[in-house]
């Protein structure tokens, strides 16, 4: 353990304050939890108002009272408001443990924002090794719906007998099928069924969209999540991006399949 972050006399009682479940997520992998030290992968399945959110905040501070560097931790969350909170959370926690030594933490925890902008952060560090240029610009989902309606409307799709589907909606159908992966007939049978018979149609555009894009120098949201995810697909830059942290955390993650320990918390 770092003895300049050492706890504090008397800082246990922060431990105290968690319940079984939600003390055996903190302190999992660190030696403290029941069985000792374990350190697989965990998953915590909890329901709204069960204390999730609180029980990270606690396990992010207690990997740094028991020696972990806060920056190589990476925490994520979805939202910018979560990450805001979650990490007033950690430096009141840390505050409570470590005393006056936690007064630097508020800077070393420079990995923790939320996928979006982590992504992003990526990408441009890592942007003259995968041909992109690092001064992208990002469009929100208000910029990206106004460039999707510029090509809808450059297309004259905007002014057909039958009303084509609105910038948002087509916006939406995009997002799904990038993030899915599946074939855009799928997607419209599944969940647009009301815009199947535009299918030509909304491939000639999402085709001019990502053109556009490309023209401008633009990433949208979904672009920093699969532009991340195509990033590591390469092994020598995951191992390097993967050293960055020792510690991943990560708020609201679903996933299927992966062995991992899960801890209940009712």
């Amino acid at each position: 353990m770092n003895p300049e972050l050492s706890p504090a006399s008397g800082s246990d009682d922060y431990l105290s304050r968690l319940n079984d479940a939600q003390r055996q997520a903190v302190t999992h992998g660190t030696g403290v939890s029941p069985g000792g030290a374990d350190s697989s992968p965990l998953l915590v399945i909890a329901g709204a108002g069960s204390g999730k959110t609180n029980t990270l905040a606690h396990r992010v501070a207690h990997l740094i009272a028991s020696g972990a560097d806060p920056c190589r931790i990476l925490l994520l969350t979805f939202s910018r408001r979560a990450s805001v909170e979650m990490t007033r959370r950690v430096e009141r926690i840390c505050k409570t443990v470590l005393g006056g030594k936690a007064g630097p933490l508020a800077d070393a925890l420079a990995w923790a924002g939320t996928f979006h902008s982590i992504g992003a952060r990526l990408l441009r560090e890592y942007a003259p090794l995968i041909g992109m240029d690092p001064a992208f610009s990002i469009h929100d989902r208000e910029d990206s719906a106004d460039l999707m309606n510029l090509i809808r409307h450059d297309l004259g799709l905007s002014k057909t007998e039958k009303r084509f589907p609105g910038k948002g909606t087509c916006l939406a159908i995009y997002s799904r099928v990038v993030n899915s992966g599946a074939p855009l007939s799928n997607v419209l049978m599944k969940h647009y069924p009301w815009c199947a018979g535009w299918e030509a149609q909304l491939k000639q555009l999402f085709a001019g969209y990502v053109t556009a894009k490309q023209e401008q120098g633009v990433l949208d949201y979904d672009d920093l999540l699969l532009c991340w995810a195509q990033m590591v697909s390469d092994p020598v830059l995951a191992a390097d991006i993967g050293g960055k942290w020792d510690h991943v955390l990560v708020d609201e993650y679903q996933d299927k399949g992966a062995d991992r320990c899960a801890i209940s918390i009712p």
